[in-house]
């Protein structure tokens, strides 16, 4: 009997609680909120301003689910900034609120279903929304694993906004360059935007539809859907859909080499840009909107504004990517392991916030005294936990930034011991011959000083010496001339790339790099050795692409390749490997043209790759060597090169024990 009169006392409490104060603040949430949503793809400063305000009165009346929806946009926001670590951290803490049985009714919102349709819908919106961040950082197997998590919440409910999941599967798989499964997706997203009458997503379905169609060469219909979209943005006023939409465009009069129609559309693009405001000019790349103007003179031979373009294309995309790196080194450094440390924390601290809070009711004075104090103490603990992972994470910001200068100073180390190796020869015939030559004009000059008179056979014999110094003055000069030949050629391949394209022979590029590297590992270890294959497809012409890139690609290739055999060697090392047979390192390298495309291929005869790992091999930071032999990084640089830097395909063969084949395609 007391109990169920506890329970009647507690129920009745709760429902006095609702003071005029809580309304108002439930008034002033609700309008914030509304605002921040309403100026979050305009003008992000305002709904940054709006979401902070809305979030601290839900906090202030411990309204979880609203705080869970804040959390949410404000991840959201975050993510548009590139600054991917926080965004993480927001969508994880969203997470464990709407995650939490009991905070099924703290909410001011309830949706047309009540509190538990509203829950629902926050967690496919924070799904989405977190494989956002997941598609920008490259994790692109999560983002396709909650973005079909969101699809199938937002089904549940019956949502029809499911279709905005589809969609941004569809620009997953065009990422991951598998473009018929891309057009299904967008196919499917197309179709349920039809059944909406909301079509504000329309230009990004259609311009992602262009895309795909772009990319498998179907130009008509590239264009057709750009077109599409540029109608759909103009008619929803969606600025940033509309200049996506006029950059496809662009570059598909570029293909079309129709110049006017690409410059118009180009200057528009620019124009678009500059339009923008505030932080929303950040969901279009301003080197984007250069590149195209430079690609648009260059096809009408403006020298002038081409090169003024292509500056600024340059300085932008460096300033760009920067950001970027910077922002996704504190994302890399919130690993699996502590997202789930943090969740658990969160989950403890408020089983606990809600056990003193019974505790307090029943217990009075004395418990609210101890709550506090308990409260006092975890305060002092998360305040010491967050200065011990501050400075972990600036460590590991640290680490990274000098794992990737030294990733850049080993492949510049490589080149310098080629580069001393391959300039030895010439300049051991300079020294030699100059040894020579003094010789002789000493002895020349020895003889003329002894015989003034000379008989026509001493003049003969003279004579032979002279021609004898001009010949090896000569073989000074030449390799003198090839020495310096050597120095500015591996001196250019050394500097950082330009980014700019140029028309390079890719079996001289191979041949030049398969030998940097041979000759700078025997630099460092003389006991190194190896046979080196090389099967070039003479028909093969001078392609566009960037030189430094793709020979840092080679060089990285073809150093694992050498790094490979050169282990099997030490474990093999005098052992037979088949009948009669003694192993024998090989690494080989061909090119080998394929249609419009040309396919460069290094192999090796080492252990091959066990197939447990070879889905990480890509991943940065992974690497099978020892400590302080590898930094994780070569693999994964070159394959954005390849891929992203060049529209190419970057594969792996490989058997267990019997060596790796590593594949580079690029289009002509």
């Amino acid at each position: 009997m007391k109990a169920y009169l506890l329970l009647i006392l507690i129920l009745a409490n709760g429902v006095c609680a609702q003071t005029k104060s809580e309304v108002t603040d439930s008034a002033r949430f609700s309008s914030n909120l509304k605002q921040a949503e309403l100026y979050k793809e305009t003008d992000r400063k305002k709904s940054v301003q709006y979401n902070e305000e809305a979030l601290s009165i839900a906090q202030k009346n411990n309204k979880k689910l609203d705080e869970a929806a804040c959390l949410d946009l404000k991840g959201y926001i975050l993510n548009k900034d590139n600054k991917f670590g926080t965004a993480l951290q927001c969508y994880l803490a969203a997470f464990v609120l709407v995650e939490n049985l009991e905070n099924y009714d703290k909410s001011w919102f309830s949706g047309k279903a009540g509190v538990p349709h509203y829950r629902l819908r926050l967690l496919a919106n924070i799904h989405q929304n977190f494989a956002h961040v997941m598609r920008a950082t490259g994790n692109n197997e999560n983002a396709l694993f909650h973005y079909r998590e969101s699809e199938s919440l937002f089904k549940k409910i019956g949502d029809r906004e499911s279709f905005i999941s589809i969609m941004f599967m569809g620009a997953v798989y065009i990422d991951l360059n598998k473009l018929d499964s891309a057009l299904v997706y967008e196919k499917m997203a197309e179709q349920l935007l039809n059944q909406t009458e909301d079509k504000k997503y329309g230009c990004i379905v259609y311009r992602f539809t262009g895309d795909i169609y772009f990319k498998q060469g179907n130009m008509r219909l590239a264009k057709k859907y750009y077109k599409m979209g540029i109608l759909s943005a103009n008619a929803e006023g969606n600025l940033s859909g509309l200049m996506n939409n006029h950059v496809g465009l662009a570059r598909y009069y570029m293909a079309e080499k129709q110049k006017d129609s690409s410059r118009f559309y180009a200057r528009k693009v620019l124009k678009g840009f500059s339009s923008l405001k505030g932080n929303s000019a950040k969901d279009i790349d301003v080197g984007v909107a250069y590149e195209i103007m430079f690609q648009a003179y260059l096809l009408n031979g403006e020298v002038d504004s081409t090169l003024k373009y292509m500056q600024l294309a340059i300085i932008a995309k460096d300033s760009i990517n920067k950001e970027k790196v910077s922002n996704l080194a504190v994302f890399q450094s919130l690993s699996f392991k502590e997202q789930l440390r943090l969740q658990q924390l969160e989950k403890e601290k408020e089983l606990m916030e809600n056990k003193f809070r019974t505790n307090s009711m029943m217990a009075g004075l004395v418990v609210v005294i101890i709550f506090g104090l308990l409260l006092y103490r975890n305060n002092r603990r998360k305040q010491k936990a967050n200065k011990v992972l501050e400075a972990a994470f600036s460590n590991l910001q640290t680490t990274q930034n000098q794992l990737i200068q030294s990733e850049k100073m080993a492949s510049l180390g490589e080149l310098i011991a080629g580069i001393a190796h391959e300039i030895q020869n010439p300049l051991n015939f300079v020294n030699n011959f100059s040894e020579g030559s003094v010789d002789l004009a000493r002895e020349l000059k020895e003889e003329v000083a002894a015989n003034r008179n000379l008989s026509p056979e001493e003049k003969t014999d003279f004579e032979s010496v002279a021609d004898l110094l001009i010949q090896n003055q000569e073989k000074i000069n030449h390799h003198g001339k090839r020495a310096d030949a050597i120095v500015k050629g591996m001196l250019q391949h050394s500097r950082g790339s330009s980014g700019q394209k140029v028309h390079t022979d890719v079996n001289a590029l191979a041949d030049e790099f398969l030998r940097i590297s041979y000759h700078g590992l025997r630099a460092k270890d003389k006991s190194f050795n190896a046979l080196m294959k090389t099967n070039f497809d003479d028909s093969l012409d001078k392609i566009n692409l960037i030189p430094q890139d793709i020979g840092r690609v080679i060089l990285n290739l073809v150093t694992n390749a050498f790094y490979a055999v050169n282990e099997k060697q030490k474990v093999c090392k005098a052992e037979l490997v088949g009948p009669g047979r003694i192993y024998e390192p090989t690494v080989s390298i061909s090119t080998k043209k394929l249609g419009h495309k040309v396919e460069i291929t290094v192999s090796d005869n080492g252990d091959g790759i066990p197939q447990k790992i070879l889905d990480k091999i890509f991943q940065p930071f992974f690497t099978t060597k020892p400590s302080g032999q590898g930094t994780g990084l070569g693999l994964s640089l070159s394959y954005d090169i390849i891929t992203k830097g060049h529209n190419g395909d970057f594969s792996v063969e490989t058997k267990e024990g019997e060596g790796s084949s590593f594949i580079v395609t690029l289009p002509i």
